[in-house]
């Protein structure tokens, strides 16, 4: 059974028993605050968050390959899931209608996220750069952060975006309710301090706890505190979304976004997590589980659903060595749901929205940005682009923004692969960067060119015109170093084909060396088999040098 499902309890020790359950309450106590609020950011009952938090992980529980991912409502799903249906559709946070159109922005993000697994394509998560996710999960957590702000002092919300948010903010400073401004700074301050002092304590749970009996005891919604007021008891029912809830065009595209952001969000911090914990994940596996995971939420009426990275972070802090963490956390809110959820009705907005608030402090990540412009200044720009773009055009447009320049960060990295001319020096073997000091020397009208990087449309003139710009008036010999060239795509092979045409008619005798088995195959099929036939391909730069001293 193993083989297929519940690969992380396979071989399961006794050992990690204790560890597991402990986890597995440390992670329900944690997750059960945030993912009310979370729910709240999606634009749906604070009880949303508690439904997202048991089904829809046990479902990823089955399928998954990480024994240590924490799964279900968390920032960045619930983001976007607001955008649409407060920013994009327009909708009441929390109506009817709110409530109907969720679950299908879910069912349409696991279709894309099986397609994705089918496809394969969970080896592309390494393509978007760490300055990238990062400056786009900074910039939302700001978002979110900003849009919490009416709730904490106790005003309405604008709902319309970070600029509309600020400006209501501040039109209605006179309008604060005192003492919800009192309960949400205090319920920040607390958080904050608590998880420094006490980091493996809930303080955030606890936080809540204390706030709701205040509310009751003190009748704080006599003050104009927003309460959560009445919830539905027991499970929610399973059936099929509404699909009539919106247009055809925003489900596809809403769902679409919502994978996008759970395969980049999800995945790189569970390769993360592995390489650091030293296991082994299956990248296209996880991408299957995050679909289950989300169309298992759609049937519930709960939002999409992705990681949580600070709640991976806890269970990896409590030592939790398998999805027994996930298991146990998932079963405590769904007891907490069937038997508790009338112990939610005075549970304070301020305080809500102040642990929400905390939670993401510590996720925006300025210590990244200070490395970045300590030496790689270029990845800093793209992080701060990331992040602003995020911040004031929106998560949808942040998401998109995220992909295209993680799209043109792969491009200027492959135009700008390093390239060096190579020399000699006296007395030792081997080949060496002539800008690595005066003891390395040309070797007489001969030019060793080395390019570290494969060769395509986008790099091919920066190669020719580097190599151009070494040949000296007396070059008689170029040798093209390879070892790092492994492939070749077309448009690049008709270039290459007319830099040596114009080698030969300078009269320059050339060798490719230390060129790499799939380079031969990628020359056979863009027709430069020539090269291999003309003796102009060898084993090393040493025997390309020989074969021209044999031609004199």
């Amino acid at each position: 059974m193993f083989k297929y499902i519940l690969l992380s309890l396979g071989g399961y020790k006794a050992s990690y028993l204790r560890n597991d359950i402990i986890s597995g309450i440390g992670v329900a106590a944690l997750s059960i605050p945030v993912a009310m609020g979370y729910a709240q950011v999606a634009g749906l009952p604070a009880i949303y968050g508690l439904y997202a938090s048991f089904l829809p992980v046990l479902a990823y529980v089955i399928f998954a390959s990480s024994p240590q991912l924490i799964y279900g409502i968390d920032a960045t799903a619930s983001a976007i899931t607001g955008s649409i249906i407060i920013g994009t559709v327009g909708l009441t946070a929390g109506s009817k209608e709110a409530i109907t159109l969720a679950p299908v922005l879910a069912f349409f993000c696991a279709l894309f996220l099986v397609l994705f697994s089918v496809l394969k394509l969970g080896r592309f998560a390494k393509y978007i750069s760490e300055p990238v996710l990062s400056g786009f999960i900074s910039g939302l957590s700001v978002s979110i952060m900003i849009s919490q702000i009416p709730k904490i002092i106790g005003i309405k919300s604008s709902g319309d975006g970070v600029v509309s948010d600020v400006t209501n903010i501040v039109t209605h400073l006179p309008n604060v309710n005192i003492v919800s401004l009192v309960l949400g700074t205090v319920a920040i301050i607390l958080i904050i301090f608590g998880k420094k002092l006490l980091p493996k304590w809930p303080t955030a749970l606890i936080v809540l706890i204390l706030g709701t009996m205040l509310s009751y005891f003190m009748a704080l919604h006599q003050y104009g505190v927003d309460i959560v007021g009445s919830v539905p008891s027991g499970f929610p029912s399973l059936r099929l979304p509404d699909f009539s809830a919106t247009t055809w065009g925003i489900s596809i595209v809403g769902g679409l976004v919502s994978a996008i952001a759970c395969f980049a969000g999800s995945l790189l911090p569970s390769e993360s997590f592995a390489m650091r914990n030293k296991y082994k994940i299956n990248g296209n596996r996880e991408l299957f589980a995050y679909g289950v995971s989300n169309f298992v939420a759609s049937l519930s009426g709960c939002p999409p659903t992705s990681a949580s990275v600070s709640r991976t972070a806890a269970n990896e802090q409590f030592h939790g060595k398998t999805q027994l963490v996930s298991i146990v956390a998932a079963t405590i809110i769904a007891l907490i749901v069937a038997f508790f959820s009338g112990l939610l009705y005075y549970m304070p907005q301020p305080v809500l929205s102040g642990i929400v608030f905390a939670a993401l402090i510590g996720i925006v990540d300025i210590s990244i940005l200070r490395h970045l412009f300590g030496g790689a200044r270029r990845e800093a720009y793209v992080w701060i682009i990331s992040a602003v773009g995020t911040l004031f055009l929106g998560v949808i447009w942040g998401v998109l923004l995220g992909l295209v320049l993680s799209f043109v960060n792969v491009i200027l990295r492959s135009m700008a692969a390093p390239a060096a001319e190579l020399g000699v020096m006296d007395g030792r073997d081997g080949y060496f960067d002539l800008n690595r000091g005066a003891a390395v020397h040309r070797i007489p009208e001969t030019v060793i060119y080395r390019y570290s990087g494969s060769l395509f449309f986008g790099n091919i003139d920066v190669f020719t015109s580097g190599l151009k710009k070494l040949m000296k008036s007396d070059t008689k010999v170029v040798i093209m170093d390879a070892s790092a060239i492994v492939t070749i795509d077309m448009t690049a092979s008709a270039t290459l084909k007319e830099l040596l045409d114009w080698l030969d008619d300078q009269a320059v005798t050339y060798y490719f060396a230390n060129v790499t088995g799939n380079l031969k195959t990628n020359f056979k099929k863009h027709k430069l088999d020539f090269l291999m036939e003309d003796g102009k391909t060898k084993k090393t730069i040493q025997d390309a040098l020989q074969s021209y001293q044999n031609t004199l």
